[in-house]
């Protein structure tokens, strides 16, 4: 009884907190920014305000822990968070220049699908004549669904920073990996 109970609370809270609607929100959020603060001009405003929105829907810490994959348990904790800080930064500046071009219309909601503590959202995105297919893995995490991953066209962002940085690792150690991001995040 108690377990069928559990599954009834947890049924009533996924109601509330579709995976779907939370990135449809947030993707809401993005376009009203957007249209809000157009321009070249409005350029910082904007992509300040574009954070705002989106790190409250993204796990930078997951993302960054599954991108180091079996080298972050080699770091000492003082590494795990300085990494996760200079990812994460690297990670967002990355992602606001990218979705600071989203219009109304470009993005089309296919589907979600759900199994605890995971669920994947199906979108496809118009652009220039092409479409193509971006999915957000997301995490059940303080009752609120997290981005921890997302594919477009079916290479995972994660997976793929995890074999780049592997590779630098073997070459040049964590210390060069780190140069390596830091370097990148003054460049954005």
């Amino acid at each position: 009884m108690r377990f069928i109970s559990i599954l009834l609370f947890v049924g009533s809270l996924l109601a509330e907190t579709s995976p779907l609607n939370e990135v449809k929100e947030t993707l809401n959020q993005v376009l009203a920014v957007v249209a809000e603060k157009p321009g070249d001009e409005n350029k910082d405003v904007r992509r300040k305000e574009l954070r705002k929105v989106l790190e409250p829907r993204f796990d930078f810490d997951e993302m960054a822990k599954r991108s180091l994959g079996a080298n972050w348990k080699d770091r000492t904790e003082e590494e795990q968070k300085e990494f996760v800080s200079v990812f994460s930064e690297l990670l967002a500046r990355t992602y606001v220049a990218r979705i600071e071009n989203v219009k109304p219309g470009m993005v089309q909601f296919e589907n979600e699908s759900v199994e605890l503590p995971k669920a994947l959202v199906k979108t496809t995105v118009k652009s220039e004549g092409s479409m193509f297919p971006i999915d957000y893995r997301l995490l059940l995490k303080d009752n609120q669904w997290k981005v921890y991953d997302v594919a477009i066209e079916n290479i995972g962002l994660v997976a793929n920073y995890r074999n780049e940085f592997s590779a630098i690792i073997r070459r040049e150690e964590f210390s060069g990996l780190m140069k390596s991001l830091k370097e990148k995040v003054e460049k954005k």
